[in-house]
């Protein structure tokens, strides 16, 4: 089963394992960011940054990216710059690319539920 690394897109790319940057700077990069400030209130923390990446691709634009994802990242392990022991959406990813792929359909708005 695909796991979460830590690291830089450099280290995904020197790894001799089917591995995938999805950090910053990357085409899967979580667009809401730690520590900036929500519109409703304080700066995000993780567990809201994820959440809000989950709901943004259960949204009807976020399902088409959604199913890309699924598709191009299912069996690989993803790599982000988060640390280990917090929230991260690339849970969210590994389990979008994971669980969807076990039937034809992409399930993509039922698997996007965050960390577990």
């Amino acid at each position: 089963m695909p796991v979460r690394l830590r690291g830089a897109s450099r280290d995904a790319a020197t790894l001799s394992t089917a591995c995938a940057y999805v950090g910053p700077h990357s085409r899967y990069a979580n667009p809401f960011t730690v520590g900036t400030r929500s519109p409703l209130g304080p700066p995000l923390d993780a567990a809201e940054s994820v959440d809000l990446f989950a709901a943004t691709l259960r949204g009807p634009v976020g399902r088409c990216y959604a199913a890309r994802f699924a598709r191009t990242l299912h069996g690989l392990d993803l790599m982000c710059t988060c640390p280990l022991d917090v929230p991260c959406h690339a849970d969210v990813l590994l389990r979008l690319a994971n669980e969807a792929c076990g039937g034809s359909a992409i399930r993509a708005p039922f698997l996007l539920e965050g960390p577990r």
